[in-house]
């Protein structure tokens, strides 16, 4: 307060010296900073010192120190912004590394999960294959077993009209097992 009163009388003083010294004007006409006296000169020169001096008081402190203080406040706002830049990159690295983490598990799963299916699906076509394999041979057998019995019959009815008379169980059995036994024989020499 005692700054600013010393300031404004300084102004009020300089307003005045110079309303005296513009009364004085040169008697040329000319206006120059040269015209008028030794005294005017030196008020002039005090007056701007006196100004000086306020105005550093004043006005150049306050002003260096808000710019100081701004200054600081820019640098650590910047010191910030790298902190949190750092921060995030540091974050996005982590869920880029995530991210790839996830698609590798998923991946392998994937691959577990196909393999699982493809295992499966070989497991049930070997073991349809299986069925297949064993009712082609129930069928075949059953097949072969008919057709030796019916070649069984023909036989027992051909000897009836060969020989003209009825052959005995024994004499059956006997000539059908020897049938059978020639046929299964010949069946096995085609099939080697």
């Amino acid at each position: 307060m005692r700054n600013r009163i010393l300031l404004i009388t300084l102004i009020i003083f300089l307003a005045g010296s110079a309303v005296i010294g513009s009364e004085n004007e040169s008697p040329s006409g000319q206006e120059s900073i040269f015209n008028g006296t030794l005294a005017d000169s030196i008020w002039t020169i005090v007056a701007f010192a006196a100004l000086l001096i306020a105005l550093s008081k004043t006005a150049w402190k306050p002003l260096l120190k808000n710019l100081k203080a701004r200054e600081e406040y820019i640098t650590n706002q910047l010191s910030s912004a790298d902190e949190a830049r750092l921060r995030a990159e540091k974050l996005l690295d982590e869920y880029k590394q995530q991210g790839l983490e996830i698609i590798e598990k998923t991946t392998r799963h994937a691959d577990l999960t196909e393999k699982e299916i493809i295992e499966k699906a070989s497991k049930e076509a070997m073991a349809m294959k299986q069925r297949a394999v064993s009712e082609i041979d129930y069928a075949t057998d059953m097949a072969l077993q008919q057709l030796w019995q019916q070649a069984g019959d023909m036989l027992l009815l051909v000897s009836h009209e060969v020989l003209g008379r009825s052959i005995t169980t024994d004499d059956n059995k006997r000539l059908i097992n020897e049938a059978i036994s020639k046929l299964q024989q010949e069946q096995s020499r085609a099939q080697k």
